[in-house]
């Protein structure tokens, strides 16, 4: 599961590791030279293409000669590996998460890379990115990784789930109320679309809390509790009943 404040959804059917040496899942770049005089500075330019590896859709800047070379010759692999392109993006997207699980968050974010280098419409490839760089502390560019995942994907109910709940954290940091006002269009759109996502409804409680509409919070954490009772935060609602008791009075104090 990708959690930020309440859960992330990771991919959990990993497909089969197709038969092809490891260099062309994950070191076409080696960093070793043999037997030369420019050994020092062909290994400070691989050094530097490793670190934009690590760097999401690899600092969006163009490329260089060497790297499109390097795009180039990774996609004619996996034509040859693959039926489609669309197919290969999704291969690495999953082993994006398989690493995002381990910890392993500069791997990860290569992997995504090269599912978006492979299907830029992809949007399991920002979804990671942004799960990445929101891993690393960097909230803005998780909102803007995932804001892209949104524009291929405007369905995904936990897709939007989730970039609504960064919003709600970076509120939470700058108490700017646009920030508060996206998490709410993003939940109410995706509340529109599943009406039997719990999340969305548990994160629609926190924010009415957030803005101090105590009865709406609770109304919203009714039906997440209706819909379903493994996704509600207990120490939030020990936090909303504290500023006003349950109007049903399944919550209040002395009562399970």
């Amino acid at each position: 599961m990708r959690a930020i404040l309440i859960v992330w959804t990771i991919v959990g059917v990993f497909p089969q590791v197709f038969g092809q040496s490891p260099q062309f899942v994950s070191q076409n770049h080696s960093l070793a030279r043999n037997n030369s005089s420019t050994t020092t500075s062909a290994a400070a330019k691989d050094s530097d293409l490793a670190t934009l590896h690590c760097i999401p859709l690899w600092g969006e800047k163009s490329k260089s000669v060497q790297q499109k070379k390097e795009d180039a010759a990774f996609l004619k692999a996996c034509d040859q590996n693959f039926e489609t392109r669309s197919e290969a993006s999704r291969f690495f997207a999953e082993r994006g998460w398989e690493y995002i699980s381990e910890g392993e968050l500069d791997t990860a974010c290569y992997r995504f890379n090269l599912a978006h280098l492979l299907d830029e419409k992809n949007s399991d490839a920002y979804w990671g990115l942004g799960v990445v760089c929101h891993q690393k502390g960097d909230g803005s560019q998780a909102i803007r990784m995932l804001s892209k995942g949104v524009l291929y994907d405007s369905s995904n109910s936990i897709l939007l789930d989730d970039l609504a709940t960064l919003y709600i954290g970076q509120f939470q940091q700058t108490k700017n109320r646009e920030d508060l006002n996206q998490a709410f269009t993003l939940l109410n759109r995706s509340a529109t679309i599943d009406t039997t996502n719990g999340t969305t409804f548990m994160k629609l409680a926190l924010a009415e809390y957030l803005r101090n509409d105590f009865d709406k919070s609770w109304e919203y954490l009714h039906k997440c509790r209706q819909i379903d009772v493994q996704v509600l935060d207990f120490n939030f609602i020990e936090q909303l009943a504290s500023q006003k008791a349950d109007p049903h009075g399944v919550f209040n104090k002395g009562k399970e």
